[in-house]
This record gives C-alpha cells, structure tokens and sequence, in this order.
C-alpha cells in the first residue's frame, strides 16, 4: 500500500508517496507544480494526477492502493495575512469587550512612536458584552442572562455575521454558560460556526485566550469550505477515507476534527518540516540540526536539539496563539519574494511575494516585479530549460529587463550587478533569521549541521554556512518537498492543556493525579477515535510552571505519577530548567504550577529515505557570475547531476560547482567540497574544516 503526503504552499504545492503499488517493489516519489489559489482543491488534484502518472497508474487506480493522504496546508495563514477570513462576532463577559483591542498595552518597540499594531479582526459593534460572572474558582457569580444572548444573535443576523468566538472570564474553570451560549446561537444561528474558548484554548490569561478563540472563529469556515471540496474532488477519484491534516504541534489529526479548529493548522506545512528536519537528524546520527527551508514565499528556520520542543505560546502575524507549537521562525525572503527601491535608493528585498501567479518575471505569467528567482536566472545559477523538474521554461530576458528597469538602472548599475545584490541581501536576511534562533537564544550555531531545503535556499545555503561559521549543509535528495517528505513520518496526534494552579506550600499529588487521568482518558478517545490501537499509544507529559510573581511559565516534562516525595524532585527539575533557560535561579523562591499539558500521541515510526537517482555521469559546463561562488567576473562552473553522487565512484565535488537536483540546484563555492554521507543526503564543508 501506498502513504502519499500533500504540502500546499504559497508557490508551490509539493507531494510525496512511498509505498508498493500493486505488490510491486517499494518506490519512492516525489513531484511538484504551482499552487493554484483560484482553485486549490482542483490544483491539488492536478498534481496528484502527476503523481499517479510517475507510478505509471491513473489517479482512481492509485487512490484505491492508498492507505493514507497526509495533508499541510497554507489556507488558514493565507486568509489571516491577507485578512480574509469569515465576518466574526465576540460574545464576551459584559464589561469586557474591548480586552481583544486593549491587549496587554505593550508595544513590540515601546520607544517607536510609529509602531503598528495588528488589525483588530473583531470590530467594536461586534464584540458583544453578555451579562453573566464566573469567579477565579469557577464558581458562579451571577447567572448567564439567556435573553442577552439572543438579543446579541439577533444583531448578528443583521450585519450577516458567519463565525461567532465565545470568550467568558474564568471558562477555562467552568465552561457551563460557554456551552449554554452554544446552544442558544445554534438555536437562533443555524449554520453559523462558533468557537468556545473553553474547547479551543482553556488556559489562564485572558486576552491570549480571547484571541486565540478569535483566530479560530475567524479562520475555520474558510478551512471548513475548502476541505468540503477536497473531499469531494477527491471522492470523485474513489477517495473515501481519512484525510489526515498535520497540525501545528508536529501530529497528524484528520480532516474532521480540524473542520473545528482551523487554529491548529496555522504552522501545518512548517511543522512537517521540523517533523523531516528531526528524522534528518537521527538518519546522519547529527543531533543539532537546524533546518533552513526557501520556498517561494517564506524562509521557515528550525532548531532542533535531538527531538522537537513544543512552545505553549506563541505569536503569528502580531497575534498571540496559546496553543501548542513547534518553535518555527518564518521571514519573507522567498524566491517569488520582490526586490524594491525606497524613497531613500535602499535596496530591500520582500516581505511582499509575486507568488506564484502572477510569479516573478521569468515565468512570463505577466510579473513586474524584481524577485529572487529573477536574479537567480540573471546570475545563471538556475538554467532556464529545467525550472520546475524541466516542466516550465524561463524567460532570462524578461529577468534581465525588470530587474534592469526597477533597480539597476536607478542605481547606475549593471543588471548582473544589481542581481548580485539582491542575492546577498537575501543570503543576509536568512542568516539573521537564523542567527535569531541560534546565537539570541543562547546557541552556538558551530555546533550545528544546517539542513538546506527548499526549492531556493541550496543556491545560498553554503554561504550563508560561511557567514555562520556552521559545521556544514546537510541537503537530502527530498529538499525541494522537504515538509511533505516530513509529513510521511508524521504521527497522529492529539494535545489536552488544562489551566491547574499550585504553589508549593499547598502540594497535593492526589489533586494533580486525577486531573491527568481525566485528560489520559479524553485522549485514549481520541485516539481510539483517529484509528490508533491501544498498545500504540504514548503519553508525554508537562507541566508549566514559574516563581511566584514571574511572567512567563517554563515546560517541564514528568513521566508517572505524583506522590508526596515527588515535590523536591519537581523542584529540582524546575530549577535546573530555569538556569538552563535564564543562567539564574532563586532557590529560597516559592514555584507554582500553572498549567499542565499533555500529548497524547501515536508510538514513533521512521520516515521512509528517499535515495539518490541513479544516472549516467552527467558533466557540462554554464558560464555564470563568480560573486555566489567567492570569486570576479563571469566564470565557466562544471554542473553535475545527483546521479553522480551514486554509483560510479565519485567521492567528493569540489567547488566551484553546481548539483543538478530534481526541482532544484545546489551550489558548492570555490574552497568548499560535497560529498554524500548517506545515500540521498549531501553532505557540503568548507575545505579543511571538520563536520
């Protein structure tokens, strides 16, 4: 049987399949095409066609071999970045409804006087105060007015509202009068979505819970309509199981469950990345990775420090998210990202994208626009007859022009010139995305191994290495779909967090031991329910904890149950967390819990290795510019194929040179050689330099 894994990205759609068709040998495939954002569900099934075209099948014939579709999409932060999402309502405790646009009263630069704050996706005539009082207990301190409630609906109903968030004081406590205004909006709003923040974020702090809640209400009736119609596209091909979505926290859910929490899906391609970028480092036996991925739209960075961390918190696009998220880090530096003159003659390069139509210039799709791939082909790093696995041709004149026009001749420069720029601006900007997660955050990037992926980034990924000081570049043959190859060792996955406060001199194991069996429990259904036999299940627990009248909680993981000795165990743990984190403790300090979170989630599996092709020795030469490759002028590189790594005794490549990939291009500068360190994964270190 087959397991076929999708990644819908801004550019491009990328998929992956490994399996034996027809009890034929085991295969492994990997294709790409465009993104179409006109028709995504069609565009999908566009490529799966060209997937079942590489197992020499048609598409019905090779779903009903296909045990799982493993799915990440972009839809979700696509409609929150461009503000499409559904009309959304606020019910909210009364007296409260403008906690969403008050937030924390915190600036991201509290000196810049200009500092934009996020749009509020909730206006001020629909955040609807309901009169009804929960205490810090639970307890009810004044009834839910029911009347009120119906009163708000009817005002909805009037201004066509689609989606309503539900966010009372201390729900997270007792969820009673969330789920009492659930039925009155289902009985007065039929067919109008609404997120309890008591289901989608039941945690203390209230404006990260009211807009996390917000989030879900405004984004899952997009994602609702658009996995309707995967479903029925894919329906109409015999398609009629599972569909399984990747979610933030590294886990697979199904389309089902997601159909309520569009929340979860925000980092879903992403997080087959960091999935991919952990399973890279245990096949290379490299247990500080950091994955670096260029598509066309974004740079997404990842550390991993042997297996992946989940953060409690998190922002995107200037909004808090409390829920559990793999601590990825995305910057618009993208090959459709755009280049641009200021008013002041500064070059800069995105955020804005061309995306993938009208795309960047070369593709002749109507872009005028300067982008990163524009300056790729005038450079002549990527060849204009084998873009896109040969499937699409480029136009270098059209490069030339544009970039010419928009910033070459405002300068007074070549367009060779002004390509080069735009190439190391980009190199620059992905390196302090990555110096933010290694060197700001306490890690020494020399120890680690960076993974080049992306359809983009291997033509930069051994200079920025350089600029690093790294140990080396890691490339696997699944780069160029590194988050869908991710997906395939992906498992199903479910995460309860339940706000549980403690302090240490009112230490009750009892208390805390119920409460996680009562969440084991919620998560033994669940994943029963997703398909995963009782003997394939794990649990990883977590509690959040923080001295007393600190900020922010730290994770600290636990495994059994609690007895009264195990507080100075707990202790200790804290502790030493603490100090790992911030250098300091204070031990005469009081702790308290604040949280407790736990996974519940499928036993590991290895991800399937994709080797390299094997191929004839294939050897030409390119005239392209030096710069990229640390020297002056115009120079002729050899160009090899990834079949050469294989089978016909190639030891090492030494630069200056390029690597002929399926969907794309790997660039070894002069002083750098590459060789394979497993088959299917290039390994690139600077001459004289130990991995």
């Amino acid at each position: 049987m087959i397991k076929i894994a999708i990644d819908t990205g801004g550019t491009f759609t990328d998929y992956t399949a490994v399996g034996m068709f027809q009890n034929s040998e085991p295969k492994t495939v990997f294709v790409k095409n465009l993104t179409d954002h006109n028709h995504l569900a069609q565009g999908m099934i566009a490529g799966l066609k060209k997937l079942a075209d590489a197992w020499h099948t048609d598409l019905e014939t090779l779903l009903s071999e296909t045990e799982q579709i493993i799915h990440g999409t972009t839809l979700a932060l696509n409609a929150l970045l461009e503000k499409k999402g559904a009309v959304t309502a606020l019910f909210t405790t009364e007296g409260f409804r403008d906690a969403l646009e008050i937030r924390r009263s915190q600036l991201e630069n509290q000196w810049d006087l200009r500092a934009e704050t996020p749009d509020v996706l909730v206006p001020r005539r629909l955040r609807l105060g309901i009169a009804q009082r929960m205490d810090y207990k639970g307890d009810i301190l004044k009834v839910l007015d029911e009347q009120a409630v119906r009163n708000a609906c009817l005002k909805c109903k009037a201004y066509g509202v689609q989606s309503i968030a539900v966010c009372y004081l201390f729900s997270f406590l007792n969820p009673e009068h969330e789920k009492r205004t659930a039925e009155i909006i289902r009985e007065e709003l039929p067919g109008v979505f609404v997120a309890l923040s008591s289901d989608v974020a039941p945690k203390i702090r209230e404006y990260e819970r009211t807009s996390t809640t917000v989030l879900n209400a405004y984004l899952t009736p997009v994602l609702q309509d658009y996995l309707r119609t995967v479903k029925k596209e894919l329906a109409q091909y015999g398609w009629g199981k599972p569909i399984h979505m990747m979610m933030n926290s590294g886990g697979l859910s199904d389309t089902d469950a997601m159909s309520s929490f569009a929340v979860r899906t925000l980092f879903s391609g992403p997080a087959g990345g960091a999935c991919g970028n952990e399973a890279i480092g245990k096949m290379t036996e490299k247990p500080y990775t950091v994955l670096a991925d260029m598509g066309g739209t974004s740079f997404d960075v990842h550390v991993a420090d042997s297996k992946n961390q989940l953060i409690p918190q998190s922002k995107i696009a200037g909004y808090p998210l409390s829920i559990p998220t793999i601590d990825i880090t995305s910057i618009g530096a993208g090959g459709g990202s755009i280049a641009r003159l200021d008013e002041s003659g500064r070059l800069l390069v995105g955020p804005d994208s061309a995306g993938s139509v009208p795309g960047p210039a070369c593709y002749g799709l109507g872009g005028t626009e300067p982008t990163v791939t524009d300056a790729l082909v005038v450079l002549g790093l990527i060849d204009e007859d084998s873009f896109l696995g040969g499937q699409m041709g480029l136009n270098k004149k059209l490069a030339e022009k544009v970039i010419h026009d928009k910033v070459a001749a405002p300068l007074d420069i070549s367009a060779t010139e002004g390509a080069n720029i735009i190439y190391r601006i980009a190199t620059e900007m992905m390196a302090d995305a990555v110096r933010l997660v290694t060197i700001q955050k306490g890690n020494d990037p020399r120890k680690f191994s960076l993974i080049g992926a992306g359809g983009a980034f291997p033509l930069f990924a051994a200079n920025m290495m350089d600029a690093l000081h790294m140990k080396e570049v890691l490339f696997p043959v699944t780069g160029p779909v590194f988050c869908a190859w991710g997906m395939l060792g992906a498992t199903r996955r479910c995460d309860f967090t339940r706000s549980f406060f403690m302090e240490k001199g009112q230490w009750d194991p009892s208390k805390i031991n119920v409460v996680i069996s009562d969440m084991k429990k919620e998560g033994k259904a669940e994943l029963g329910r997703l398909g995963v036999p009782e003997n394939e299940q794990n649990f990883r627990l977590t509690l959040e904890m923080r001295y007393i009248g600190q900020h922010h909680e730290i994770a600290i993981p636990w495994q059994g149950t609690f007895t009264s000795e195990s507080r100075d165990a707990l202790e200790i743990a804290f502790n030493r967390t603490h100090e790992s984190i911030y250098e300091y403790v204070e031990t005469d300090k009081e702790w308290e819990i604040m949280n407790i979170h736990l996974a519940c989630v499928e036993r590991e599996k290895e991800n399937t290795r994709f080797p390299f092709p094997e191929n004839d020795i294939l050897l030409a030469n390119r005239t392209v510019a030096g710069n990229p490759f640390g020297q002056t002028g115009e120079i002729s590189v050899p160009v090899y194929h990834a079949g050469d790594l294989t089978g016909n005794g190639t030891k090492s490549i030494n630069g200056p040179a390029l690597i002929n990939f399926d969907y794309t291009t790997v660039l070894i500068p002069a002083g750098f050689a590459g060789k394979p360190v497993k088959n299917g994964v290039l390994s690139i270190t600077k001459e004289g330099t130990e991995a």
